[in-house]
């Protein structure tokens, strides 16, 4: 039965690192070096860089160039056991996912999907190391490391639009159309549905915290500054309940919405 009657609650938000021209926004979090933070990037015109920032305020930590030759990147996931950031496309390279080292830009490996007829245009990809799913449109595909298609799932009256890879195998995503996040398990069925944050429609990219999910009890529900905590019985220290409570735990979700063009970090609470 899917849980309903969630909402994301804002803890911070902070502008793009650079301005969209364009659809297709990718975020992930992942390890640049040791230092875990936010790879983000959004469609202007060609090639667009990859830029790596804080997740408290967005500062920018380091950039590159998308490699050679895949210039129309729409989504974006770290798959922790490689330390890779894989990569698919929207309106060139459709039938491709890319992974590339995100400490050097470096194309790691290069896998042809064919894309599925209800999936015009990926916008998602999600890699939990065992597996990849591509999402756009109503449909996920799951496809093995070696580029076998495992199945696909439909989920009708939704538009996908960002992917991530989740708790307990799970994975979320935005959904543009409704204006809602999802859960789903790692077979594919929803098990819980939220409301989304920012302008309608504009929900283009979401990231789920999972480098640090062991850790989340250490953290405040709000950071005074970036690795900042304030005193006792505020929001700011991590001793201090949350409020209102997160659904299931602490957890933390970043969420990009092109039309604000912002990027906000929360988590999900139940009404």
């Amino acid at each position: 039965m899917t849980v309903t009657g969630l909402r994301f609650e804002t803890c911070w938000s902070f502008p793009y690192p650079y301005p969209t021209t364009g659809l297709g926004t990718a975020l992930t979090m992942c390890l640049l070096g040791n230092d875990p933070g936010l790879a983000f990037l959004t469609q202007t015109d060609f090639a667009d860089d990859v830029v790596y920032v804080h997740d408290v305020d967005g500062g920018e930590g380091a950039r590159h160039a998308t490699p050679l030759g895949q210039d129309t990147v729409t989504g974006f996931d770290y798959d922790r056991a490689r330390r890779w950031i894989w990569a698919c496309q929207g309106t060139v390279n459709e039938d491709l996912v890319i992974a590339f080292d995100p400490n050097t830009g470096a194309l790691q490996q290069t896998l042809t999907l064919p894309v599925s007829a209800t999936l015009p245009g990926p916008s998602a990809v999600a890699c939990n190391g065992l597996y990849i799913v591509r999402g756009g449109g109503p449909t996920l595909e799951a496809w093995s490391m070696n580029g076998t298609l495992l199945g696909t799932r439909d989920y009708p009256g939704r538009g996908i639009t960002g992917l991530s890879t989740s708790a307990l195998g799970g994975f979320c995503f935005v959904d543009a159309y409704t204006d809602e996040i999802v859960v789903i398990g790692p077979l594919g069925n929803e098990l819980a549905v939220s409301s989304g944050v920012g302008a309608s429609g504009g929900m283009a990219a979401i990231a789920f915290d999972h480098l640090r999910l062991r850790d989340m009890d250490a953290f405040p529900q709000v950071w005074l500054d970036a690795g900042v905590i304030g005193d006792p019985g505020t929001k700011y220290h991590p001793d201090t309940p949350w409020d209102p409570d997160p659904w299931l735990g602490r957890h933390r979700l970043y969420v990009a919405n092109e039309l604000d063009q912002v990027i906000h970090a929360g988590y999900l609470t139940a009404e």
